[in-house]
């Protein structure tokens, strides 16, 4: 059994360069919370609920990107 072929978009490439051919990525449709297939309704989560354990997580900060904690400046500061 063959892979099915992908159908080649075309995307500009750098600066000078015309345009590229790369195949289209085709997203897997499932939902980023609990893997159950996409609801068009609540894409790109399956229902309500995964959407707001999601929003849940980002308002925790969850999802905060780790790293050294920035320098404060004056505006920073209450006088």
């Amino acid at each position: 059994m063959t892979a099915p072929s992908r159908k080649p978009v075309a995307r500009p490439g750098p600066a000078g360069d015309k345009k590229t051919t790369a195949p289209v990525q085709k997203k897997s449709g499932r939902c980023p919370i609990c893997g159950k297939p996409v609801s068009r309704e609540h894409r790109p989560f399956c229902s309500k609920r995964c959407a707001e354990i999601d929003l849940g997580r980002w308002l925790k900060g969850a999802y905060a990107v780790p790293g050294a904690p920035a320098a404060k400046t004056s505006d920073d500061e209450l006088d």
